[in-house]
């Protein structure tokens, strides 16, 4: 009988869920269309240690892009593979293709916010584009994503890329990420509310509007924040600023993570983030979202546990279309998946109680958002 008091708040953490990821699939929370009104010029900013095997893919596709008003800007941060010959190599067939090189990292900075930083000083354009060395872009993504900022006077548009998955590790843990967005987050809230608290952003692509960001120098303000694009976002709608954040049809894409093991401490790295910080609320959101058909099975009876676990995978499925991931494999994964977050949780715990981690052969300060 004691357990019908947890089968009740699993039962409405799972409703309302439900009704977000009903909100943001009928709201279609995607680019669109529309052509920009003017072409200003626009900065390509990108942040790259050690990214040889990945630049050149982004910046053939830059080229490509129909919308030619650009400059794109590489800071190469300190690399010891071949990043800065590659640099060269483009930046003598490329006008439009400069780098920095690095310096030495300041204190109280982590690296991409001090790249990221040192790159925006050094751009001329109206929107500065920050783009993560590991994505890939189609050829109207610059044209579509100036339009939409545009047209709904963004100061920021971020952009989740839609996630390359090749292995069965990636399947297992990187499918989290959007489960938890997509099902707490209603997206285009996100620009009609002043409320910082609904807020997401993914630094693999920021498209900020120049003006404002050199205002604030926003990677400045978040310098010692080691998971930067949801803090920024926050600032900027804490100042009145407009922002939005939006889901990738394919004009970027991603393969975020090649192991389970690396996706499972990159992911570790940002969970506090993905609920606002708060250690109290990430851990009774895993409570009642693995074990709430326990509690109801337990609780209740186990044919409302039946109905409740249908309603967590119709759940699960129209997150997979959105997101554009496979359905079928995600759906016969889910436990699994369930157990790579669980494990994502712990290990974000002990990382907080550590106060260190290693990222990119630096050790950083975990201080989450």
């Amino acid at each position: 009988m004691g357990m019908i008091w947890l089968a009740y708040p699993a039962i409405g953490l799972l409703a309302v869920r439900l009704i977000i990821v009903l909100y943001n699939l009928l709201s279609s929370p995607y680019l669109s269309l529309r052509q920009p009104v003017e072409k200003p010029l626009v900065s390509i900013l990108i942040p790259a240690r050690n990214e040889e095997a990945n630049l050149p893919g982004l910046l053939d596709d830059i080229m490509k892009q129909p919308y030619e008003n650009v400059e794109v800007m590489v800071y190469n941060d300190q690399s010891t593979d071949g990043t800065g010959e590659l640099l060269k190599k483009y930046g003598s067939r490329h006008e439009r293709i400069t780098s920095i090189q690095g310096e030495s990292l300041p204190e109280g900075w982590t690296g991409k916010n001090h790249a990221c930083h040192r790159l925006a000083m050094e751009a001329h354009g109206t929107y500065l584009l920050f783009l993560d060395a590991d994505v890939r872009v189609s050829p109207e993504l610059i044209e579509k994503a100036v339009g939409y900022a545009q047209l709904n006077d963004l100061s920021l548009l971020s952009i989740f890329p839609r996630q390359i998955m090749k292995s069965r590790g990636e399947l297992l843990t990187v499918p989290v990420m959007n489960w938890i967005l997509l099902s707490l987050l209603p997206l285009r809230l996100i620009r009609t509310s002043h409320y910082p608290s609904l807020s997401a952003a993914n630094g693999q692509l920021m498209l900020f509007r120049a003006r404002e960001y050199r205002q604030h120098q926003f990677h400045r303000l978040v310098r010692a924040i080691n998971v930067e694009d949801i803090h920024i976002m926050r600032l900027m709608k804490k100042m009145g600023y407009t922002t939005q954040t939006l889901l990738s049809r394919g004009e970027v894409s991603c393969r975020m993570y090649e192991s389970y093991n690396s996706a499972i401490f990159g992911f570790t790295r940002s969970m506090f983030a993905f609920f606002g910080g708060s250690g109290l609320i990430m851990v009774l959101f895993t409570l009642f979202s693995i074990f709430g058909v326990l509690f109801v099975w337990l609780g209740i009876s186990a044919s409302l546990a039946g109905v409740y676990l249908a309603l967590a995978a119709v759940m699960r499925v129209m997150i997979s279309v959105m997101s554009r991931q496979p359905v079928w494999p995600l759906l016969v994964y889910s436990p699994l998946i369930q157990v790579s977050f669980l494990r994502m949780v712990i290990g974000s715990i002990r990382m907080k109680l550590r106060g260190t981690h290693i990222w990119k052969d630096r050790t950083i300060q975990f201080k989450g958002i």
